[in-house]
């Protein structure tokens, strides 16, 4: 779904263009408004097309003047919004719902990241005047396209979920892959290697400290306080504006004591205190999928103190040590709760290499123990790594993407099924 947004962001990459004329009416366009397609309680106006071209064109995109290709593209852009409206009224009639105070933390975020793009307010407020909006009218927009996208995501994520995996043969992957080869680009050279992760350890009066807030969220808790408005105020890690989302993982993903508790749950249920290393955790399990789960959780860190860092640190150059005198990089994980989803990264591409590993990882050879790299955080962690290989820039190969490609095809074949269901259920009328 196109927002203003990226009209804006078109603006203040490219001043120049808020002065230009109104762009001429393209062949097959109207002047005239009208109603283009109704889906269930919903319609879809010609003027709402007409935005979309305007964004497009804002955006630097090439808009076809040759009438046939217009056509096509206009019948694309109508196929997109009535998907769209779909989703929407199908996340609706499910019962959906996104709160006020989540709408509106996302919203300023976006607002907040546009306005750096301006020199000042007035500049701000003149592209808007120049988009055919004030200040207000585009939070009001926003404000609703926030809310149908947080609505329509829970709802794919929910329907998604409930579905069997469509199978995907080799053959399809193969016969993808070679209608799409180009699209792969080129392999970029990458590393491997076996990692410790080394954390700080807080004092014991820091984790008395955090445990007394746990008890004060817990009492809230339990008089029947939403847990999601309890993530969103005690929360002390990126999930607190998502009260407390961290989606859907596997086994294995989450540390082992967090992983424990939360295989043992059933739906609905709220865990006791959890501490891992990185603090005290209630979790709320809500939904399973096979060998997946979804949950949320709330996190108190104890206070962290530099002393504590330092005394991290210290540990990691022991485990440096110890892993060039040949110990086993797995055995070392394990002893500090090293998240199995980071004990072992292949094919990373060094160019996505944080800065710190790709200059400790430079020109290391397979068996080269480089670290301790500090991990930078809320709380700062150091990373002792052992190269197990190193991979050259090259083609990508159908073994390289196959997996991706897998998951790619699942998607679409589940997203096309959920929009056939929603089309056999409700009500949809197109008239270009």
């Amino acid at each position: 779904m196109r927002t203003l947004l990226a009209l804006l962001l078109s603006l203040a990459a490219a001043p120049a263009m808020a002065q230009a004329q109104p762009p001429a009416t393209q062949p097959g366009e109207e002047l005239w408004d009208g109603v283009v397609a109704v889906v269930g309680d919903t319609t879809l106006l010609r003027s709402d097309l007409l935005l979309a071209v305007e964004a497009m064109r804002a955006e630097g995109r090439p808009v076809p003047t040759d009438p046939a290709e217009y056509q096509r593209m206009v019948q694309q852009l109508v196929d997109e919004r009535v998907s769209d409206l779909l989703l929407i009224e199908g996340a609706r009639a499910a019962g959906e719902t996104v709160s006020d105070e989540e709408v509106l933390a996302s919203v300023e975020e976006q607002i907040g990241q546009v306005r750096q793009r301006f020199p000042n307010e007035a500049a701000f407020n003149a592209a808007l005047a120049e988009a055919g909006r004030t200040p207000e009218s585009y939070r009001a927009e926003l404000t609703r396209q926030f809310a149908d996208q947080t609505l329509v995501q829970r709802f794919i994520r929910k329907r998604v979920g409930e579905m069997a995996p469509p199978a995907v043969t080799d053959a399809e992957i193969r016969a993808f892959f070679e209608a799409n080869r180009a699209r792969f680009g080129q392999r970029p050279a990458s590393v491997s290697f076996q990692q410790v992760l080394v954390r700080p350890v807080a004092s014991d009066s820091a984790r008395a400290a955090a445990l007394r807030t746990v008890g004060e969220m817990l009492k809230e808790l339990n008089e029947g306080a939403e847990f999601e408005v309890l993530a969103r105020r005690y929360g002390m890690d990126g999930t607190k504006d998502r009260g407390g989302d961290l989606g859907w993982f596997r086994q294995g993903q989450m540390v082992r004591e967090f992983d424990r508790v939360v295989f043992g749950m059933r739906p609905g249920q709220t865990s006791g205190v959890v501490e891992t290393e990185f603090g005290f955790h209630v979790i709320k399990l809500e939904k399973v999928r096979g060998p997946e789960r979804q949950a949320r959780h709330i996190l108190i860190r104890p206070e962290i103190t530099q002393a504590n860092i330092d005394a991290a640190r210290v540990r990691a150059d022991s485990v440096a040590q110890a892993l060039r005198a040949g110990a086993p990089a797995p055995e070392l994980a394990a002893r500090y709760n090293t998240p199995d989803a980071l004990r072992f990264q292949q094919n990373v591409a060094i160019d996505q290499l944080p800065p710190a590993f790709a200059t400790a990882l430079e020109g290391a050879t397979t068996g080269t123990v480089a670290g301790p790299v500090q991990v930078d955080g809320p709380t700062p962690a150091f990373a002792v790594v052992r190269v197990t290989g190193r991979q050259t820039s090259g083609e990508y190969t159908v073994e390289d993407q196959r997996e991706r490609i897998r998951e790619m095809m699942r998607e679409q074949r589940q997203m096309e099924r959920l929009l056939a269901e929603l089309r056999r259920d409700m009500y949809v009328s197109i008239n270009l």
